[in-house]
Formats: C-alpha cells, structure tokens, sequence
C-alpha cells in the first residue's frame, strides 16, 4: 500500500471558484478536525477555503499573507459559503457507503 497515494484520496477535494473580478480560490469540505468548528459562514471559510496549493487563505486576525475575514463584505461571504454548501451530497445523490459497497 502507498500511503501517500492514500492520503491523496483522503484529502479533502479542492474545488475552483472564480470570483467577480477573476481571481480565483479555492473550497473543500472541512477536515474532520475542522467539522465542528464550521458553525458559521465566517468560521466555514476560515477552514474550507484555500490556495491552489491548499494553504488556508483566510484568517480571524490581521496575519501576513492573509486576508483578514472581517473585513470581507458580508454578501461576498455568503456567497464563498454558499459555495462551500454546494460540495455537500444531497439526499438523492449516491452516498460514499454506497459508492464503496458496489466495488
């Protein structure tokens, strides 16, 4: 077993959203040490939303190399968020244990 390979496939999925004006970042499920800490849509883009690389891109606080999330407006927030919901499987789409019980 490569463990790396394995790892790959455990990781949250990245996925690309282009903002208004073009630039670009990118959602994912949270981490399962992050789950619970998603209870808003301003804690939801702190663990769910990244570079290309899947380095957090937002902070709480004023941090080099972050954007602080407090002074992002509100809509555009929601917005990321509502994103980040998009990722979620919805009741009528096949669930993982199904997914795994076929192979």
């Amino acid at each position: 077993m490569d463990i790396h390979t394995l790892f790959a496939a455990l990781r949250p999925e990245l996925h690309k959203v282009t903002l208004k004006n073009g630039a670009e970042l990118y959602v994912h499920r949270p981490a399962i040490s992050n789950f619970e800490k998603c209870t808003d849509a301003k804690s939801t883009l702190l663990y769910t939303v990244s570079d290309e690389d899947g380095v957090p891109i937002f902070s709480d606080v004023d941090e080099d190399g972050k954007i602080n999330v407090n002074q992002i407006d509100a809509l555009i927030v929601s917005e990321i968020n509502g994103e980040v919901m998009k990722l979620w499987p919805k009741a009528e789409e096949p669930q993982i244990q199904d997914h795994i019980e076929k192979k």
